[in-house]
C-alpha cells in the first residue's frame, strides 16, 4: 500500500457531524430534527454516540 493511498477513518459520520454542527450553533434538538428532516429522538441518538465517540 502506498502512502498516498491511506485515508483514516473518520471519527464522526456525516450525519452526525451535521448535527454536532447545528447544535454548536445553539439549535435545539427540536430545531435540527426539522432542519434536518429526522426525528427528535434521532437526533438526541446522534449527540449520545457524538459524545460516546469523544469521550472513548
Amino acid at each position: 500500500m502506498k502512502d498516498n493511498d491511506y485515508k483514516p477513518k473518520q471519527l464522526l459520520t456525516k450525519r452526525e457531524r451535521e448535527v454536532f454542527e447545528l447544535l454548536v450553533q445553539d439549535k435545539t434538538t427540536k430545531e435540527i430534527a426539522q432542519e434536518l428532516f429526522i426525528s427528535q429522538k434521532t437526533v438526541r441518538n446522534h449527540i449520545s454516540n457524538v459524545m460516546y465517540k469523544n469521550c472513548r
